[in-house]
């Protein structure tokens, strides 16, 4: 059973709990963050008891990139048919010229589509200023995730044939989204076909900081990024204590898991967890700072671990619009500045896909904290010698130099693009901890997270009186915490007042 209460916490009615029917520790999950900036998914296909592994789809759609999330962003064609979705939608768009990309609708600030309460009847704009209605957008996002997902498992020899009724779906949600916005992604989901009138108990919606935390209890100590990793510790083969679970098209490794040794863990509890034992990070009664560093927003939620293992929220402070797309504003500035006289705005004009790639090669750059090179395109110089030498467009911006066909930067000149957003994620922090909730860590998760400059500085601030914690590989940590909950929904704490309809079905 679970209690409905109404917004005064007065008891409606008690109704039968369908959540945890289906979900449980042999279930067949799929998880999906839809992110405002990037989504991506996850899944686990094999009870617990076979090894089975959470596996991450992996993107790069021929540009040399191998991440764990593509663009969240969606093309449909002049009839307002679907045609691509992330990569491939950014980079056919990109491709269009003039009449063509006027009659496509294309779609990416998905920030701007979820303002206000009544989402379902709203409509959305394209880049172009056509127009949609902001559940079909979201709609045709969620099916496309599900029937990638299924064609992805059903690739493996022995994926099997796999329906949407199979599984239990779980969808992420950021920490200060309301009530309303939760109702329109169930709408959403239901008309993308990830459940229907007779499987709607295998739907499940968990917050990103719960999902993030969870896996970052379910890790050993050598999980987290410390300064016993080198700045190359992300790129290379994970640990036993985060196996490398990524799957590109068919390339399935869970053998290998299988056959890598389990190191021994540093016990300070008895406890069972997630079929292990805890360590010093997941010990009852511990409180955690989760700071969720994503692409477009950066969440603070403070999380205790209960008795048994659970979470309770403690505390949600609002979000700050200073994430990773901050930083890549910054970066862009640099250019512009140094490709001065219109240079630089007439290329981003006109050579959509090669700015883009240029985005694409800053973004790795986040591991770094050291002067760096990135490759400059061959018609960008073109370009920018048809006013001057390019070795001229340097000479007065400071931090940046030209070195045969790459823009050299200075390791503090990187640092400066930080700059305004650690300081106030610094001053939130703070705030934060000065309310005296008894917070013993702090865990980064999210893309920008990857950044060590960010976690050097959050460490070099607060590392004294607070143990610092990211996971390997931090952009993953919500989709596999949210495969971890769809098996354990019980991990979340039981008493805490949801919305009926995120706590049961009616």
């Amino acid at each position: 059973m679970c209690t409905v209460y109404d917004d005064n916490g007065k008891i409606l009615t008690k109704k039968k709990v369908l959540l945890n029917v289906k979900a449980g520790p042999d279930s067949l999950i799929i998880s999906i963050d839809f992110g405002l900036g990037f989504s991506g998914y996850a899944f686990n296909v094999k009870p617990r008891q076979e090894g089975g592994e959470t596996q991450i789809k992996r993107w790069s759609y021929g540009l040399g990139l191998d991440t764990p999330k593509t663009p969240t962003c969606i093309l449909f064609d002049e009839h307002g048919e679907f045609m691509k979705f992330g990569y491939e939608a950014k980079t056919a768009f990109n491709n269009m010229r003039g009449g063509e990309a006027e009659k496509h609708y294309f779609f990416e600030d998905f920030n701007i589509a979820i303002q206000g309460k009544d989402i379902s009847k709203q409509t959305i704009k394209a880049a172009n200023d056509k127009s949609m209605t902001t559940l079909k957008v979201f709609t045709e996002v969620l099916r496309f995730l599900k029937d990638d997902a299924l064609k992805t498992i059903r690739s493996h020899p022995e994926g099997g044939e796999f329906t949407a009724d199979d599984f239990t779906w779980v969808l992420t949600v950021p920490d200060t989204w309301k009530d309303f916005h939760k109702h329109f992604m169930k709408e959403a989901a239901v008309q993308a076909g990830l459940v229907t009138d007779a499987t709607k108990d295998k739907l499940m919606f968990v917050l990103e900081s719960e999902a993030a935390l969870t896996w970052c209890l379910k890790l050993q100590p050598d999980g987290f990024i410390t300064q016993n990793h080198s700045r190359d510790s992300q790129d290379q083969p994970a640990g036993a204590a985060e196996p490398d679970t990524s799957c590109n098209g068919t390339e399935w490794i869970c053998e290998v898991i299988k056959k890598r040794k389990q190191p021994k863990p540093m016990l300070f509890s008895e406890i069972d967890f997630f079929g292990g034992k805890m360590n010093e990070t997941q010990r009852d009664g511990k409180r955690y700072l989760v700071v969720n560093c994503g692409d477009e927003n950066i969440y603070f939620t403070t999380h205790e671990v209960l008795e048994g293992g659970a979470l309770k929220t403690l505390y949600e402070a609002p979000k700050d619009n200073l994430g990773g797309k901050y930083v890549e504003e910054k970066f862009k500035q640099f250019l512009q500045k140094i490709f001065s006289n219109g240079v630089w705005d007439e290329y981003e004009q006109n050579f959509s896909n090669e700015v883009q790639k240029m985005m694409y090669d800053f973004s790795r750059l986040k591991q770094v904290d050291e002067d760096v090179q990135i490759s400059c395109p061959g018609n960008l110089v073109m370009l920018a010698q048809k006013q001057k030498q390019i070795e001229t467009f340097f000479d007065s911006v400071e931090g940046a130099s030209w070195d045969d066909g790459s823009i050299r930067i200075s390791r503090e000149k990187l640092r400066s693009f930080y700059d305004f957003s650690l300081q106030r994620i610094t001053e939130k922090l703070r705030q934060i901890l000065n309310k005296n909730l008894n917070i013993g860590f702090i865990v980064l998760v999210g893309g920008l997270a990857e950044s060590q400059i960010l976690r050097q500085h959050i460490t070099d601030q607060f590392g004294r009186q607070y143990k610092v914690l990211c996971p390997l590989r931090p952009q993953e940590a919500i989709l596999k915490g949210a495969v971890e909950l769809g098996r354990n929904p019980e991990m979340v704490e039981p008493q805490r007042k949801r919305p009926a309809w995120f706590r049961c079905w009616s």
